[in-house]
């Protein structure tokens, strides 16, 4: 099982203006080019590792600014996914959002604290590399993974310092009002998507008076319990790979088409617990459903063709950062036993009967025994105080399913959900429809009328 832990990267009230002080105590961000002749500036900001305790520590988190094409309108702050995802990097990879918001707003955004350029989270890197079995019925044990989670931590902390007890969403969103103070404005539009619409749901609960709107982009649903959040993200992921199944059975250019998609991918599960595939259960898992969020329906195919065929593997072969340290900040996780253990095992895979499992299933095993604090429990988010948020989400999300956008959509009142019609990860640029609406909310606040859907692209 070595390769899985990195591949799991792919994956996953105190004090609330203790940053905003620190900022506007003279943390103005010293601008300059992130590479030669690039249009996008780099620089770091100043803020504590505990901003409920400023006076323990700071660190150095960086940002990245591509300014306003045109007149400038404001700011609009983008919100990378991950955990783990870096928003500098993303910046530079070209435009977030549409030109014509690119026109009127600075678009800004961050590495957030514990990866990338932000003190990254550093841990023993055989531990990293050396993740436990954590499919039963192959002979994995709760315990096992527990004790590998608390070796783990305790070398994460050796190489990180209390950094490990702080890399959660709301110190996130203190982090983002920090910037936003540094900047010198009163209020920000933000633009989150996965993961990073956590930190914007709770920049919204904790700073509601300094936003002027907010997109949550494939939505994360912080109030789940941890059997529910497991079935719902297996269910989601199963919703997303039917999807495919329906498309291959249609689309003669599928590489499997005429054959039983769900039946060989089955096949290659009961090959992958016998160890006869290059790749392990979750690996399998992961790097199909990786495949999902684009939608990358042609290369799915592909992929589990050429595991049928024996064909070597590569893709499990990526690095990336390691994700449970930030995940487990948000999320309390509890096992009482084995057995209980065991059956939220069976509750995902009555839940996923072709997919079995969710890599994800594997972090929150970890969250379990973690040996950090964690300050933001899961809970339903109240922002009752904020302006209209916009959240967009696909039908076939296979991360964020649509079940996740419904139930913050019932928690944020003056929420408007946008639906679109089709498949994949990541909603604002899949088609006009879903780029004007979302522009029409930046430049003028209108929000789309209840129930608007964009067809399919």
């Amino acid at each position: 099982m070595k390769r899985v832990s990195v591949l799991l990267a792919a994956v996953l009230l105190t004090g609330v203006v203790t940053g905003t002080a620190a900022a506007e105590r003279g943390n103005t961000p010293d601008w300059q080019p992130c590479e030669p002749d690039s249009p996008v500036e780099c620089a770091t900001i100043t803020v504590p590792v505990d901003h409920t305790r400023p006076w323990t520590g700071t660190i150095e988190v960086a940002v990245a600014r591509q300014r306003a094409t045109g007149e400038r309108a404001g700011t609009l702050v983008f919100m990378p996914g991950g955990p783990g995802g870096s928003g500098v990097d993303r910046l530079l990879a070209g435009n977030v959002v549409p030109a014509a918001v690119a026109e009127r707003y600075d678009v800004v955004s961050y590495d957030p604290r514990g990866t990338n350029r932000s003190h990254p989270i550093e841990c023993d890197a055989n531990l990293v590399a050396n993740l436990p079995n954590v499919i039963p019925g192959t002979g994995a044990r709760l315990a096992d993974i527990q004790e590998y989670a608390r070796d783990l931590g305790t070398s994460c902390r050796e190489h990180t310092g209390p950094l490990l007890d702080h890399v959660d969403s709301v110190s996130v969103a203190r982090d983002i009002d920090a910037l936003r103070a540094a900047l010198g404005e009163r209020k920000i539009t933000l633009y989150g998507r996965s993961y990073g619409t956590l930190a914007g749901q709770m920049y919204a609960e904790n700073f509601p008076h300094r936003v002027r709107g907010i997109v949550l982009d494939s939505v994360f649903d912080h109030g789940l319990s941890q059997s529910t959040f497991i079935t719902t993200q297996a269910a989601a992921g199963e919703d997303a790979f039917a999807a495919f199944a329906n498309w291959c059975a249609d689309d003669a250019t599928c590489a499997l088409h005429g054959q039983d998609v769900n039946r060989l991918y089955g096949d290659l599960w009961e090959q992958s617990l016998r160890g006869e595939l290059p790749v392990p259960p979750v690996a399998l898992n992961q790097n199909t459903l990786n495949k999902l969020y684009g939608p990358d329906w042609a290369g799915l195919a592909e992929q589990l063709k050429g595991l049928a065929e024996g064909a070597p593997q590569t893709a499990s072969a990526r690095t990336a950062p390691f994700p449970v340290a930030a995940f487990c900040t948000d999320h309390r996780v509890r096992f009482s036993s084995q057995g209980e253990w065991l059956s939220l095992w069976r509750k995902q895979n009555a839940a996923a009967p072709v997919m079995r499992t969710h890599f994800a299933l594997a972090v929150v095993s970890l969250c379990s025994a973690w040996p950090a604090a964690t300050p933001n429990p899961q809970h339903r988010t109240d922002a009752d105080d904020a302006p209209p948020i916009l959240i967009m989400n696909s039908l076939h999300d296979p991360a964020t399913g649509y079940a996740w956008a419904k139930d913050v959509h019932r928690q944020l009142d003056d929420s408007v959900l946008l639906t679109y019609d089709g498949a994949g990860h990541g909603v604002m640029d899949r088609t006009d429809c879903t780029r004007a609406v979302f522009t029409d909310y930046v430049l003028a606040r209108e929000t789309p009328r209840p129930g608007t859907h964009c067809p399919a692209g």
